[in-house]
């Protein structure tokens, strides 16, 4: 079995039972009548209402980005205080206009170490923050293969489940 499946199969049973389980319908029924019906039904087995599934999206880890608190508390659920430092300070050095190559490759650094405890830190919600971490590693070290291998299977679990890639901003 080749090795980046492994990690893959297990991020995507995380999504999958964090979300429910069920895999969203297709567009087209979505956008139908009868998934409105089937959308209420689902709702009244949740026991929710219809409406309150409009956010879903978002608490699923797709759409837009979360408030500013639900994004502290879920970041929360790691500890990073000492990452977070050291990426305010790689980051500020890295960000200067007579930054050197050594600066550069420290932020990616930080944000590759930060994108990795997001990444094994055993919560579905945590993946869109360490996505947000391996872009920032490529900006610093475009050719980092790990950032780059870790972005493509999050990006790809989350296609295959038909669901919206988070953009999340950067928190320094």
């Amino acid at each position: 079995m080749h090795k980046p499946f492994i990690p893959a199969l297990l991020l995507t049973a995380a999504l999958l039972t964090s979300c429910g389980g069920n895999a969203p319908a297709p567009t087209a029924a979505r956008n139908s009548n009868a998934a409105a019906a089937n959308n209420a039904q689902t709702s009244i087995q949740h026991g929710t209402s219809p409406s309150s599934n409009l956010g879903a999206a978002a608490a699923h880890g797709g759409g837009a980005a979360p408030p500013a608190a639900d994004a502290a508390a879920e970041r929360a659920l790691v500890d990073t205080k000492e990452l977070d430092a050291r990426i305010k300070s790689a980051g500020e050095k890295a960000r200067a206009s007579n930054a050197s190559a050594a600066d550069k490759k420290a932020a990616a650094d930080a944000y590759l170490a930060r994108g990795n405890v997001y990444w094994s830190g055993g919560q579905p919600r945590l993946y869109k923050y360490a996505l947000a971490d391996f872009k920032q590693v490529l900006k610093y070290d475009p050719s980092n293969a790990e950032a780059r291998q870790k972005i493509d299977t999050i990006v790809g679990i989350y296609q295959g489940m038909g669901r919206p890639v988070p953009e999340v901003p950067d928190e320094q």
